[in-house]
């Protein structure tokens, strides 16, 4: 029996690409115009795009990459390793953390966009009587402003991002806080992700099941996620939950 659903964010109930790859760009750019000008080294905003994932010509994020799966900080991380030993720390530079939140502030103000319809399937769901939780390696503030700006926010009990004090997936803590929150153990809940972190983060949590959103079974993160449990869109979920009861 499943009481709770822990879902991902970006990929799942928003749309990654259009609502974050202005921010992408933006960020990567910035990054870029800050290294030093005595550097020799071939380093522009499209590689530093293009190691974490983007492809910025294409206008593509790829699921499995560092931008999809990971949080700022492994952004940030993958980027220093790439950029001059004299550049400043991107995790440490409190203007440059400054200028990267009035960027993400401005490109992504107003910008969030969901995949499909989200809202009536998040309703069903709450309607049949689940739990819902939001786990995101994003910041806490910003998923909650993402539910909000789609009128979804109240549905769930509780929303936990990379920032909130439980790591990052695929660490179990996040998944396990949900839990918590819901008051049900985690082989009664279930994690609807579309990357490796999330299924990572349920298969560590011992969650009762992982719920894929792919666009085919080939696209899902790990072979030993079931085809039927694959599914295009979050409209497809309470169907699938009720086949579930039923069996």
């Amino acid at each position: 029996m499943t009481d709770l659903i822990v879902f991902d964010k970006d990929g799942v109930i928003l749309d990654l690409e259009a609502t974050w790859l202005p921010v992408a760009r933006a960020v990567a750019h910035y990054t870029a115009s800050r290294i030093p000008d005595d550097w020799d080294g071939d380093i522009g905003g499209v590689e530093l795009l293009a190691a974490i994932g983007v492809d910025e010509a294409a206008g593509e994020i790829d699921s499995r990459g560092i931008f999809a799966a990971g949080s700022f900080a492994d952004i940030r991380s993958c980027w220093q390793k790439m950029l001059p030993s004299h550049m400043i720390k991107l995790d440490q530079d409190d203007r440059y953390k400054q200028d990267v939140q009035i960027l993400v502030d401005r490109h992504g103000r107003n910008q969030t966009v969901p995949k499909g319809e989200v809202e009536a399937p998040l309703r069903q769901l709450h309607k049949d009587g689940y739990q819902l939780a939001i786990l995101t390696n994003d910041s806490e503030s910003s998923a909650k402003k993402n539910m909000q700006d789609i009128g979804v926010l109240g549905l769930f009990c509780t929303v936990v991002g990379a920032d909130s004090g439980f790591g990052s997936k695929p660490g179990p803590h996040g998944f396990l806080h949900c839990c918590q929150i819901a008051g049900v153990t985690p082989a009664a809940s279930i994690m609807v992700g579309d990357t490796m972190a999330d299924y990572g983060a349920a298969i560590a949590a011992k969650a009762g099941d992982f719920i894929c959103v792919a666009d085919s079974v080939d696209n899902r993160p790990h072979q030993d996620i079931h085809h039927e449990n694959v599914i295009g869109r979050i409209d497809q979920l309470p169907a699938l939950m009720a086949r579930r009861s039923l069996r």
